[in-house]
């Protein structure tokens, strides 16, 4: 890649569809972004499996797969501590949950125990090579600094004041909503924008964290900023996530070349990397989108949320994931695995079920098909991977023409399945649910959703990457493609 003397800016959306961006870039609706993709490229970027937003922002921070970087889903079963943990994926499950481990999960944990110390986020290798990074309500934003965490009044209320404050670690320039802002202006100016929505983490927030960084006299090296509204809007009104959601991101970005004395001057500074973590498929209506995994599975006893019930006994814990679960099983039994994947695959609206055997990994289809695949043999994908095949390639609508093959339905399918299952804090089985349907389990979503994401369909896992300012370009772009690309960057920036 050729050595380009600038800063780097990192722009993370949440649930960014492809198709939207493109209707929107096409009507002329977004002038910003479309000054970046007139003096850049636009691409369509392959996220990570599960399609939920700490499995892809914890590779966006360290370019790592989730069998590197541990963190496997919204909603999973630690083994270890012998809990299901979830990050608060609605109130009525935080309520459930306790508001006290889920707290600490998220503010805590998941950067600090969590997220795997054997891989390291961009903060921490940037600043190791002496360049100033800052962020803005990153989702993973674990650094090099000390910082003594805020905790909101409600949150402390909630934990009947057993979470009262704690020491978090991010790089050397961090704002995280209510939970940390540095002292001084921008601490008075984040106040005033309302907590309400998501305790400060919150696009408004965003934006003025990042002109915060930009008006000061030294600007960061490499500054990464979070935009999470998107995803709420998607999942209530529109799974395309069109016009109303991506106009508000425009504005956002606007305000952020508007820091410089022209847009041209930012991309002489800057350059800009835009990607989100995944998009999202339409749900269909009414209570019947929601496969009762509990109700298939009702023979083993299960797992609960929420620390009452001990999970000494238990035979499973179900963990939804939306559009994916894990079945974690606690109990064996000969033969259980298999039982399992046959009565799940009876489910209407199930896709498929997988785990791993052997050195490889079993897919079974919801039409009886059955493909078994693992690494190294004659065939080869887009991305360079070598697979050995046997059984029904329909299972993952893969094209077999020997010596490739090509993907269809489920992108890079293959890869993104052997990451997910080789996590050592995935479930047993992986369970993937049909366009338009949901999964049900601890943590599952509201059966009012109108757009949901978490499995391997394309809807999902297509995302746009835009980079401006730089002619260095990322060949068939995934999303553990993009920290490297952004260190070398970084890193020649200094050079």
């Amino acid at each position: 890649m050729a050595q380009v003397p600038k800063k780097v800016i990192y722009i993370m959306i949440d649930s960014f569809h492809p198709r939207a961006l493109k209707s929107c870039l096409a009507q002329g609706k977004l002038p910003a972004l479309s000054f970046l993709v007139e003096r850049g490229c636009l691409e369509e970027c392959v996220s990570v499996f599960p399609t939920v937003t700490p499995v892809c922002m914890a590779t966006l921070a360290t370019g790592a797969s989730p069998a590197q970087h541990g963190i496997p889903g919204f909603v999973w079963y630690h083994r270890g501590e012998r809990r299901i943990i979830d990050y608060g994926t609605s109130w009525l499950n935080i309520l459930k949950n306790r508001v006290l481990p889920t707290a600490r999960d998220l503010l805590f944990n998941l950067n600090q125990k969590q997220l795997n110390w054997e891989v390291r986020t961009l903060y921490e290798e940037l600043e190791n090579k002496g360049l100033y990074t800052a962020a803005v309500n990153p989702y993973i934003y674990r650094g090099n600094e000390e910082y003594e965490a805020h905790i909101p009044f409600t949150v402390k209320l909630l934990t009947l004041f057993q979470l009262t404050g704690g020491r978090i670690y991010g790089p050397r320039g961090f704002c995280l909503g209510q939970i940390y802002q540095p002292p001084g202006e921008l601490r008075e100016r984040i106040k005033k924008i309302g907590f309400w929505s998501k305790f400060g983490v919150n696009d408004r927030s965003s934006v003025a964290g990042v002109r915060w960084f930009l008006e000061k006299k030294r600007r960061p090296d490499f500054l990464a900023v979070y935009f999470p509204d998107t995803d709420g809007k998607a999942h209530a009104k529109d799974p395309d996530c069109c016009e109303p959601c991506l106009t508000g991101v425009d504005q956002k970005i606007r305000s952020i070349l508007d820091c410089f004395l022209t847009w041209e001057k930012a991309l002489e500074e800057y350059c800009f990397v835009l990607v989100g973590d995944h998009a999202q498929s339409t749900v269909e209506k009414g209570r019947k989108t929601l496969v009762k995994l509990p109700d298939l599975l009702a023979e083993y006893s299960q797992a609960k949320t929420g620390g009452e019930e001990p999970v000494e006994g238990r035979d499973i814990a179900i963990c939804s994931n939306e559009r994916s679960a894990y079945i974690y099983i606690l109990r064996y039994r000969p033969g259980m695995r298999q039982a399992i994947a046959g009565r799940i695959l009876k489910g209407q609206g199930v896709d498929q079920v997988m785990w791993k055997e052997g050195a490889g990994y079993r897919v079974k289809g919801n039409q009886g098909g059955d493909l078994f695949f693992q690494r190294g043999g004659k065939y080869q994908d887009p991305y360079g991977n070598q697979w050995d095949l046997e059984g029904d390639a329909a299972v993952l609508d893969l094209n077999l023409e020997e010596p490739w093959v090509h993907y269809g339905a489920y992108p890079n399918a293959l890869e993104r399945i052997a990451a997910c299952l080789d996590n050592p804090n995935a479930g047993e089985l992986v369970v993937t649910a049909r366009p338009g349907y949901l999964l049900g389990g601890e943590g599952a979503p509201s059966t009012g959703l109108k757009g949901s994401h978490g499995s391997l369909y394309r809807e999902e896992s297509l995302v746009p990457l835009i980079i401006s300012g730089t002619s260095s370009r990322i060949g068939k772009p995934r999303l553990t493609d993009v920290v490297p690309f952004l260190r070398s960057l970084a890193v020649n920036s200094q050079e």
